[in-house]
């Protein structure tokens, strides 16, 4: 209550000060604003939970600012590390979370920015190290504000329940579109209705339904652990149904490469959870969830579709080997690996690739900066071998530091989001086959909140406060 007083105080000085005449729902947005920074100056835990609460607004509840998209993750995420460093600037804390993973990361971007004096579009190279560096923020950020179960705990519901509310307009937007509502009600671009393929694609509040398929995993990946460990404070049958919803979101964005990630990250849940799923209970529920899930999906592609949509869906998921999707993703590896060769040490440097295909290195495309479509072959051209060897260095400190975690824990519930996390990543990584852009604020979230657990598991933290932080490597 009193940041809300305080904030429409300071809003409404400002606004008389300026002697300017704003709309109710201008007025509201500042207001808003100031209350969300007010109470994050308060507490940068905020700031981590607002974040986790808007990550999959990527399309809708973003803005355009000039050429560029501005979303809501990127705003909290520049507004609470500004506070937190200022915070320790001022208290003259120069003691931070370990992190090692940061080292390899710190050097992969170096190493990615060394190329610009050769870069064949400097502003280019430029841009997409800012893009990344940015992003990557998160997984020093959040080891250093996230430190004990209990926080913990209050950023999973936050994930929870921001998906739980995206894979219900998910579900309607696919409904939507079926039944021929207008793309003004769906939110859905012209690109997945379903006069395009004879069937609609989610994309939910993502850009493109592979993005979508690609934020999912996370929490899918929490819901499967947190059902298996049996420590959830949600019963066990909602644990499952909201699974199921999750999985039948990511089956209706046909993204194959999504198919592939669910299935990485349901073998890593299942390993480290294997005596668990193979008792008769949970046998029986999961197969429950396959069988209702296929029907589901199956029955709502009928709802104001063509008697063969069924055909079509099964034919655009099964026929991986053809179609202009597949001839591009060739043509562009080829190109890629043709540019590797070419700078082969330290590649083309960041956002290298998409100048080096272009007509012109200078001029953007009418479609855009052309990507490879396959991060690995991607890190090789833009980064070269040194680059993607330290990105591989960095994503084996992240799996290896996981293990030891899961290992070692003596905490039931932190054992069971280690493992989540963990599969997440092993997730991305099977996705990263089909797609490839590093700057994406959910995975790095992801990836920053891997770190906090590993912390916590590895120093068996038990209380509610947060450990002193120190410097180094453990």
């Amino acid at each position: 209550m009193l940041a809300v007083t305080a904030a429409a105080v300071v809003v409404t000085a400002a606004v008389n000060f300026l002697g300017v005449q704003l709309p109710w729902y201008l007025f509201a947005g500042l207001l808003a604003a100031a209350v969300v920074g007010i109470l994050i100056v308060r507490s940068p835990f905020t700031g981590i939970i607002l974040i986790a609460v808007v990550l999959p607004f990527e399309r809708l509840g973003a803005f355009e600012f000039g050429s560029t998209t501005i979303r809501l993750s990127q705003v909290l995420l520049l507004v609470t590390f500004g506070v937190w460093f200022l915070q320790k600037v001022l208290r003259r804390d120069y003691a931070y979370a370990r992190n090692p993973p940061l080292v390899p990361l710190v050097l992969f971007l170096v190493a990615g920015i060394l190329p610009i004096t050769a870069s064949l579009n400097a502003g280019r190279t430029v841009e997409v190290f800012a893009f990344v560096t940015f992003t990557a923020l998160l997984l020093w950020l959040i080891p250093n504000i996230v430190q004990t179960p209990a926080q913990l705990r209050r950023v999973v519901s936050a994930l929870l329940l921001s998906f739980v509310a995206v894979v219900a307009f998910g579900l309607f937007q696919f409904a939507g579109d079926m039944v021929g509502l207008p793309t003004s009600v769906t939110g859905l671009r012209t690109l997945y209705t379903k006069e395009v393929l004879g069937f609609t694609r989610i994309q939910s509040t993502a850009y493109e339904p592979l993005y979508f398929a690609n934020y999912l995993l996370l929490p899918l990946a929490l819901l499967a652990a947190l059902f298996l460990s049996g420590r959830s404070t949600v019963r066990a049958g909602w644990l499952a149904l909201l699974f199921g919803l999750g999985a039948i979101n990511l089956v209706l964005t046909a993204s194959r490469g999504g198919y592939l990630a669910l299935a990485g990250v349901l073998f890593v849940v299942g390993i480290f959870s294997l005596r668990r799923l193979l008792s008769p209970r949970n046998l029986v529920l999961v197969a429950s969830i396959v069988v209702i899930g296929a029907m589901v999906v199956f029955r709502v592609l009928g709802i104001g579709g063509s008697a063969g949509t069924n055909d079509l869906f099964r034919s655009h998921i099964t026929n991986v080997f053809y179609g202009a999707s597949y001839q591009e993703r060739v043509e562009t590896i080829q190109t890629a690996v043709q540019a590797w060769r070419e700078q082969p040490v330290l590649g083309l440097g960041f956002g290298g690739f998409g100048p080096y295909a272009a007509p012109h290195p200078a001029y953007v495309p009418e479609d855009g900066w052309r990507i490879v479509n396959n991060e690995f072959v991607e890190l090789l051209a833009e980064n070269g071998i040194v680059g993607a060897l330290l990105f591989g260095l960095f994503t084996l400190v992240i799996i290896t530091r996981s293990v030891r975690a899961i290992a070692r824990t003596r905490d039931a519930y932190l054992r069971a989001v280690s493992v989540a996390l963990l599969a997440a990543w092993v997730g991305v990584l099977v996705q990263y086959l089909t797609f490839s852009t590093l700057y994406i604020v959910h995975v790095w979230f992801l990836l920053g909140l891997i770190v906090a657990v590993q912390s916590m598991a590895l120093r068996d933290v038990s209380t509610a406060e947060p450990q002193p932080a120190v410097a180094g490597p453990e």
